[in-house]
């Protein structure tokens, strides 16, 4: 079906990373809402229009930025150190020279969490620029890896939620898509 690539986030804890980025990026999607507010709330002290604007405008402005250069450089600082391949009869997963190879026998549950947010059109279909996808087994310990949103065979035109919709229907394990 699918190979997406597994990314190294360079943390101990990378849903701590995700949870960060969604909170950067909720202060990002406000900043216009705040302008919007100041430039309103002007009226209510009889500020001028031209004070209102030359003041609410590089003080957001500059957060806007900088809040938008936080973000990008955690998603540039990611680098893929490997694959996972979803196919109809089973999961591949690549890390380096290692293949690990898991039939769905053997899967008890796929759960897909979202992580980091996208700061660009290109980088996402589904908005996301990565995702969790935990693998709970029958009889090994679990597994948890970060793989990006778009896959590398499709020429990034699949998402990976797409991907776990179609699986979710030929596979007899559970498939959940968090929301």
């Amino acid at each position: 079906m699918s190979r997406f690539s597994i990314l190294r986030i360079d943390h101990y804890d990378p849903e701590a990373v995700g949870k960060k980025n969604r909170f950067l990026f909720t202060i990002y999607g406000i900043i216009p809402t705040l302008f919007v507010l100041s430039i309103n709330l002007g009226n209510l002290w009889d500020i001028s229009f031209n004070l209102r604007l030359a003041i609410s405008l590089p003080v957001l402005g500059i957060i806007y930025f900088i809040l938008l250069r936080k973000l990008r450089s955690t998603v540039n600082n990611i680098k893929p150190i490997g694959e996972i391949e979803i196919t109809q009869s089973a999961l591949r997963k690549r890390i380096g020279d290692s293949l690990t190879e898991y039939s769905y026998e053997s899967i008890k549950e796929m759960r897909l969490v979202k992580h980091i947010p996208a700061t660009r059109i290109r980088e996402s279909k589904s908005g996301f620029f990565s995702y969790i996808l935990k693998i709970v087994f029958h009889d090994i310990p679990d597994d948890a890896i970060v793989v990006s949103d778009r896959s590398i065979d499709h020429k990034h035109k699949i998402s990976i939620t797409e991907t776990l919709k179609t699986l979710k229907k030929i596979v007899p394990f559970d498939v959940i898509i968090e929301k």
